[in-house]
């Protein structure tokens, strides 16, 4: 499978390249708006990390399922489904590499919000020893918070699953019309539309849910986090029967 996260990682090096490139040049717009008090600089480099990790969090999901459409649709990834590997093994590694792909924009963006957190303590003439007081006691004072760490967890991780869950129905529904209406021209208006049922379908199931079992308490967290763990192994296992069937010899 490491191969397979390899070879799949290398598709979307350009993204990343643009990515980096760009918030490098957010970072050095930010540290000259610091380092000569330019508010309009500081004001522009913010709004840029700030709105650009939303879109490049969510562009890098969505370019994972345009490159597996491109591949399917010209045959240029056809003999990875002739290799002496597991159908799921091949399924796994495409989504564990665009896992990977949004896990690095999010870690860059926030090793970038540190750099630039760094810069503004710097500027205000303090010691590194000065900055790592600051840094232990603003620990310290964010762990003896009452927050609610079984809420924060449940969530974080509900968020994680209800998009990996949205990544697998994209990739279900490319996976049936490269199959069924391979020959059709209307193959990519197909996936949308199969996307879109899909996903009302199982948000039709999270509402019966949530109706069935109250909105309170920690169960119901426990059950959103079951409902879509189990949706996500129900789309893996399709998605892997049907390219069993179709994609594979």
């Amino acid at each position: 499978m490491g191969k397979i996260i390899k070879y799949e990682w290398r598709k979307q090096r350009t993204s990343r390249l643009i990515i980096l490139f760009g918030l490098l040049g957010a970072f050095i717009l930010f540290a000259f708006g610091v380092i000569r008090e330019n508010s309009t600089s500081l004001g522009v480099s913010a709004m840029i990390m700030i709105f650009g990790a939303f879109l490049v969090l969510f562009y890098t999901g969505i370019e994972s399922l345009i490159i597996f459409n491109r591949d399917l649709r010209t045959k240029q990834s056809h003999m990875l489904w002739m290799l002496p590997k597991s159908v799921y093994e091949i399924l796994g590694g495409k989504f564990l590499a665009a896992i990977l792909q949004m896990l690095f924009v999010f870690v860059s963006f926030v090793l970038t919000a540190c750099l630039c957190f760094l810069i503004i303590f710097l500027k205000s003439s303090a010691t590194v020893e000065q900055l790592f007081k600051f840094a232990q006691t603003l620990t310290n004072s964010f762990l003896q918070l009452n927050i609610d760490w079984k809420f924060f967890v449940s969530f974080i991780t509900l968020l994680f699953l209800s998009w990996t869950s949205v990544i697998m129905v994209g990739f279900l529904s490319i996976i049936i019309s490269r199959t069924l209406f391979l020959k059709s021209k209307f193959s990519g208006l197909f996936s949308i539309i199969l996307f879109f049922i899909i996903t009302y379908l199982i948000e039709q199931g999270y509402s019966l849910i949530s109706n069935t079992f109250g909105y309170s308490g920690f169960t119901f967290r426990f059950l959103d986090l079951a409902y879509y763990a189990i949706v996500c192994v129900a789309l893996f296992l399709a998605s892997g029967i049907l390219a069993d069937k179709k994609l594979s010899v």
